[in-house]
């Protein structure tokens, strides 16, 4: 006998614990005022990193989608970030349930891999999954 679980989707969770708030972006509304944008992202870039899928080129990451766990810097209290960075553009969104910015970010990985925003190389794109797609993922 094999036990599955089946974990909600982000509008499931969503639902029933709140909108995901957008704090950064380079593009498009935030739920932030624009002069907090500064210590927003230091504190995001200084958080822990619980999750993280990157893709490299020859000499740096070209696209990071990481979940950090910080603190808000106007309420000071626990938050969980999902940032996504890439080479063209960057996005964070972020929950006071750390288990609704899980879903997000696996949606998030799950989705750059299904409709890539940067041009990767058939090496990425053949068949092989997350785990070829990606230089570093833990979703499977």
């Amino acid at each position: 006998m094999s036990l599955i679980l089946t974990l909600p989707t982000v509008d499931e969770l969503t639902a029933l614990c709140g909108p995901l708030r957008t704090v950064l972006a380079d593009s498009g509304p935030v739920d932030i005022q624009a002069e907090h944008d500064a210590v927003y992202s230091l504190e995001i870039l200084g958080g822990k990193t619980l999750r993280e899928s990157v893709i490299n080129d020859e000499a740096r990451p070209v696209l990071i989608i990481r979940l950090v766990e910080y603190r808000d810097p106007v309420t000071h209290t626990t938050r969980y970030g999902v940032e996504k960075w890439s080479a063209v553009d960057f996005r964070t969104v972020d929950h006071t349930v750390r288990l609704v910015s899980d879903a997000e970010y696996e949606r998030q990985v799950r989705a750059e891999f299904s409709e890539p925003s940067l041009a990767t190389g058939r090496e990425r794109s053949t068949g092989g999954g997350l785990a070829t797609f990606y230089d570093a993922t833990d979703v499977i």
